[in-house]
């Protein structure tokens, strides 16, 4: 009994610690417009907007949401160049009438090449924890090139959903649906 509610007080103390996986979130409203016809301009903005929309959408319910993923490169100086790489990125659109929330979130890196520690920075949490052990960043190397991620890559992560974001408002705003006749 003893050691069940030591258990329980030891993961209940690591839970108030925890740290949260970064995340972006705007609500656009478009008056008039239902769930359906939200989908398809945000369906058409996707399509607008990467290189290859049929590769970032892994899931799509009409009128109810669409969920896919996305690329940040992550480029480093030359002492970093160990975490050079990639973060990777879930876009989650959800849909009602007249709004939607557009979500960016699970900012992972994931590095060009592995090196002779682990490089994998895992995903970017807000706010960086003062102990890094606290998201099992340990040891000097990997401390020092979690923090240089953290440093340059929320930035990147925040300009690129300012971006996006006030882009699909936009698109969404003009409300012009292109069919693909192709």
């Amino acid at each position: 009994m003893r050691t069940f509610i030591l258990s329980l007080f030891i993961c209940l103390g690591m839970a108030s610690f925890a740290q949260t996986p970064l995340l972006f979130t705007k609500v656009i409203e478009k008056e008039g417009a239902d769930s359906l016809k939200l989908f398809e301009l945000a369906r058409n903005w996707l399509a607008h907007s990467y290189t290859d929309s049929k590769a970032v959408v892994q899931d799509a319910e009409p009128g109810k949401r669409i969920t896919g993923h996305g690329v940040i490169n992550f480029r480093t100086g030359l002492q970093y160049i160990s975490i050079r790489g990639n973060i990777n990125y879930i876009v989650d659109i959800q849909f009602k009438n007249e709004r939607l929330r557009f979500v960016m979130k699970n900012f992972t890196h994931e590095p060009e090449q592995e090196a002779m520690f682990n490089n994998h920075m895992g995903v970017m949490v807000d706010p960086l924890p003062k102990d890094l052990k606290e998201i099992g960043v340990e040891g000097a190397n990997r401390k020092a090139c979690y923090k240089y991620f953290y440093k340059k890559g929320k930035p990147l992560c925040e300009e690129l959903f300012t971006k996006l974001s006030l882009d699909l408002e936009r698109f969404i705003e003009k409300g012009e649906i292109i069919k693909n006749d192709w």
